[in-house]
């Protein structure tokens, strides 16, 4: 195959998360003289898009939205994938791994691949339906966790050798702070000399941020632990007025979706994600990654990169109790926090750099490649 490859990345919008952050370590680090990254958002850039549109990767907006409501959209992707005429069609999310494989397999890109980075249990009939028939001309679906290809192979029937296993990764520069402790927590509103737990993820239903809240409000060992949240989504407005309902907002602050990830996790003294359902998330191996003890739960990915006990502490999902006694334990024990956040960080910095993840999905490629030119 010619070189450069042309790198069709895509999903319907690219905004604060971490299939999205994985597209933006991509474009920044695959070797450029092997790869040439484009990317495309389906309905519209998002925050992350602008960032990776300001690194020069030739970046595209469709403005579609695919579906019944625009059943046009599909055809706009074909022609777009016949204009840029790409090597490497790689998708990420549910709407581009739907809509765009269809649209590259069509246009008969000659590597198509999607990416699963949650346990979807309850993904509707019809999309686990779709991706079994798109899985016929799909050359790979990367996964970000073994518990998350086991899950997939068995909910669409997938063909085990199509499914690869590549884990999360993190660009650790990102940790790389530029205000103090103490400048951070004075322009955050916290006080300096109490605890701060944090938690950084989206504000859906999927990231349980109601039984934090709740754990909050109950414990009352838990009455001197401050909380951070950072993050935006739907259900924005109903959490802010549960903090209030619950009597939390001078404990409570919600800054919304912020990207200075190292200045505010320097301000915390521990690091909390409540998820009901995951894939691997990424903010919780920059949190381990940044030496904080974490309390998350024990779904999807998370066990594979947390050991109970030595690494963080794991409780069941949407179980409020458990996890205001995980809290309690990391609140009560500075000995404890140094030695869980310690080991936290000794065992995340080699496995889940973003030049491994990189070399991994390179690796891939190139394998798919040498099949493609046989």
């Amino acid at each position: 195959m010619k070189s450069p490859v042309r790198v069709v990345y895509m999903a319907h919008t690219f905004m604060v998360g971490g299939a999205e952050e994985m597209v933006l370590n991509l474009v920044r680090h695959l070797p450029a003289d092997r790869y040439e990254p484009i990317v495309c958002a389906i309905h519209e850039p998002g925050p992350v898009g602008r960032e990776i549109a300001a690194t020069g990767v030739p970046f595209s907006t469709i403005g579609r939205v695919p579906g019944l409501r625009d059943p046009l959209a599909i055809g706009a992707l074909y022609r777009f994938f016949q204009e840029v005429r790409p090597d490497i069609v790689h998708t990420f999310l549910l709407t581009a791994s739907l809509y765009g494989r269809l649209a590259a397999i069509a246009a008969r890109v000659p590597i198509v691949i999607g990416t699963e980075v949650n346990i979807y249990e309850h993904k509707r009939p019809h999309h686990a339906l779709a991706e079994r028939l798109l899985m016929a001309g799909t050359d790979s679906v990367i996964a970000s966790a073994e518990s998350v290809r086991t899950f997939y192979v068995d909910q669409i029937a997938a063909d085990p050798a199509r499914v690869d296993v590549i884990y999360n990764a993190v660009d650790f520069q990102m940790l790389e702070a530029t205000a103090s402790r103490t400048e951070m927590r004075a322009q955050i509103g916290v006080p300096q000399d109490v605890l701060v737990a944090g938690v950084i993820a989206r504000l859906t239903d999927q990231k349980g941020h109601v039984h934090l809240f709740d754990a909050l409000s109950s414990t009352p060992a838990l009455a001197p632990l401050h909380l951070v949240v950072i993050g935006d989504g739907p259900l924005r407005a109903m959490l802010e007025q549960r903090v209030k309902d619950l009597g939390l907002e001078g404990r409570v602050r919600m800054l919304g979706s912020r990207r200075d990830l190292g200045d505010l996790l320097g301000a915390m003294d521990l690091f909390v994600l409540p998820s009901l359902w995951e894939g691997l998330p990424l903010s919780l191996v920059l949190a381990m990654g940044a030496g904080l003890p974490v309390v998350s739960t024990r779904v999807a990915g998370i066990p594979e990169v947390v050991k109970h006990g030595e690494t963080g502490l794991l409780v069941p999902p949407g179980d409020t109790a458990a996890l205001a006694g995980a809290l309690t334990e990391l609140t009560q024990s500075a000995d404890a926090r140094r030695r869980i956040g310690g080991a936290a960080r000794l065992s995340v910095l080699p496995r889940f750099g973003v030049e491994r993840y990189v070399s991994a999905v390179s690796a891939l490629y190139e394998r798919l490649l040498a099949k493609e030119a046989a």
